[in-house]
């Protein structure tokens, strides 16, 4: 450790508020729509007087997807997780992560946000970028994904047509579960056969969010690997572990568990039992970078692979995961680090760059990036 770098430096406070930031376009999942991405901003002092920030959220901020909202995330770390923290050791990561976990059970989205910021403090405090405590970059840049939202086939294939002619993205995920499974699997196959006359090599995934049953996901996945797609996310509900176990085993096409599939754990048991023939990284969904990380080392001893996954964050939390995925190893299936691109505006003073089918990882200290106090303070929730 640097020697001008107190070892016994200690969190003296978290701070938390609200910001609310439209969409350009309304975001469709199988049971929720929304048109605004709520966020929790902290900001963590130490004891010597360094200040570093971070970022939490859900999809929409709010309930719908895992049980947390902006709002429990703010009260969880306002009441329980920050002052259980103060006057922990920001070095000692181990003893975070536990101290929260006794200071509260589960809340994964919460806790991420905390260990987001203490991630950020480290790295400013020894003047390094967060990708170096795990190791360094591999990776300066990683592809990254482009999801399909509207529900109709035309103006999906016509977004794919102009995201692939800009050069901007060349995978494509396609959100399902609005309508009966016939309607919507006549669309998807419809808009993944146009993709690929459009772009041979490029690649089409589908997301249900839980929406079919395992006698719907029989009867029409096989149909989707025809029509050439290579990936479908979470088709069952959470607890049918057995039953994505059994569709990985009947299906050429990969098969992820999401919703069912949190912390390293989960990993370890989700691998074991064959449920996911892929893992998708997520920062907060995981606990944190290091839980995270974590978990991405299980996959690679189980020799599952992975790719980058998000929680509509802004370029603050999107640099967060940006750190940690340019140290893995591998990212076989890439990212979908795309959160800046859907917000309306940004909370960063330089929003995160995309370039030629590509999302790059940003070059400063700590996350690599910083805050728009301006914008933030705009979007800040009043009540």
């Amino acid at each position: 450790m640097n020697s001008r770098v107190p070892q016994n430096e200690t969190i003296e406070a978290i701070e938390t508020r609200i910001v609310d930031v439209p969409l350009k376009k309304t975001h469709n999942h199988s049971n929720a729509s929304h048109a605004q991405q709520s966020l929790v901003f902290l900001t963590l002092r130490t004891s010597g007087g360094a200040v570093a920030h971070g970022e939490g959220g859900t999809p929409a901020g709010t309930a719908f997807w895992g049980g947390e909202s902006c709002e429990t995330i703010k009260c969880v770390i306002d009441r329980y997780l920050a002052p259980a923290l103060r006057g922990v050791n920001v070095f000692a990561h181990e003893q975070v992560l536990k101290t929260m976990d006794r200071a509260a059970a589960g809340n994964h989205f919460a806790k991420a946000a905390v260990d987001v910021a203490v991630h950020d403090a480290v790295g400013r405090l020894l003047g390094i970028p967060v990708s170096a405590l795990y190791g360094g970059q591999v990776r300066g840049s990683m592809p990254v994904l482009w999801a399909l939202v509207s529900g109709d086939a035309a103006a999906d294939i016509d977004d794919a047509a102009r995201m692939l002619q800009e050069r901007r993205h060349k995978t494509f995920k396609i959100k399902m579960g609005f309508e009966g499974p016939e309607t919507e699997s006549r669309r998807v196959m419809r808009t993944a056969r146009a993709i690929h006359d459009i772009a041979a090599h490029a690649v089409v995934t589908v997301d249900l969010n839980q929406a079919w049953d395992i006698a719907t996901c029989a009867r029409y996945l096989p149909q989707f690997e025809d029509a050439g797609i290579a990936m479908v996310e979470q088709p069952l509900p959470h607890w049918n572990r057995d039953g994505m176990a059994a569709l990985s085993l009947r299906l050429r096409m990969a098969v992820v568990a999401d919703e069912g599939l949190w912390d390293f754990h989960d990993a370890y048991a989700s691998f074991k039992s064959g449920a996911t023939g892929l893992y998708g990284v997520k920062i907060g969904k995981g606990g944190g970078i290091r839980r995270a990380y974590k978990a991405a080392a299980v996959a690679e001893a189980a020799g599952i692979p992975i790719y980058g996954g998000m929680a509509l964050e802004s370029s603050l939390g999107t640099a967060a995961a940006l750190q940690l995925f340019s140290a893995l190893p591998a990212l076989d299936w890439d990212c979908e680090l795309i959160g800046p691109l859907l917000l309306a505006d940004d909370l960063a003073t330089e929003p995160t760059r995309y370039r030629d089918f590509e999302v790059v990882v940003p070059g400063g200290i700590g996350l690599g990036v910083q805050p728009d106090h301006d914008k933030i303070n705009f979007y800040t929730r009043k009540t």
